[in-house]
């Protein structure tokens, strides 16, 4: 077995497939429901320090934590999980786009946006793991021999969590020290 990004890539793209599209389609529905009066959203700037970097790093980490523990569940949990915070996550990121306006959205949501909602959108495919692995294989008809953690895709959904969690840490950087 493969244990590259790569080869772990190709072996769970239908569970990357399905966490992308489940999440930016709830991330979608979310940013079309959102108001565009500038309740809740504050216009203060921030300074970019250790604190801020740490209160958006926990808050992304604990998103994507929540979408991967759906693997307990063997990935069921992950879909409303999904739906959940995507909607949510949607809901804000609009209503603060058109509160912004388009030079604000580059200047404060763009450099950071694409690579943590891709990550958010990866932790959500890591808790599908299993449920996509057991539908495939139904499908398929082809049972693997591994045991009952590897058939569930265990090892590759931690792998899959832990990629989110790296270019979260990245993306929360670039949030606090260029977004701010």
């Amino acid at each position: 077995m493969e244990t590259t990004t790569s080869g772990l890539f190709r072996r769970q793209w239908p569970a990357v497939v399905c966490g992308t599209l489940l999440w930016s389609a709830a991330f979608g529905a979310g940013w079309h429901w959102a108001p565009t009066d500038p309740t809740g959203v504050s216009l203060a700037p921030k300074n970019g320090d250790w604190n801020l970097f740490a209160e958006i790093l926990a808050r992304n980490v604990g998103v994507s934590a929540a979408l991967f523990l759906g693997v307990l569940t063997l990935g069921v949990m992950t879909i409303p999980l999904t739906l959940l915070t995507g909607v949510l996550a949607g809901y804000y990121w609009g209503q603060g786009s058109a509160v912004l306006g388009a030079g604000g959205v580059v200047r404060h949501l763009l450099p950071h946006m694409p690579l943590e909602l891709a990550c958010l959108a990866l932790a959500a495919a890591a808790g599908l793991v299993p449920l996509v692995g057991w539908a495939r294989a139904g499908l398929t008809g082809r049972a693997t021999g591994a045991g009952l953690l590897a058939r569930a895709g265990f090892p590759d959904a931690c792998r899959l969590w832990g990629v989110a969690v790296a270019g979260l840490v990245v993306a929360a950087g670039i949030e606090t020290w260029v977004s701010t």
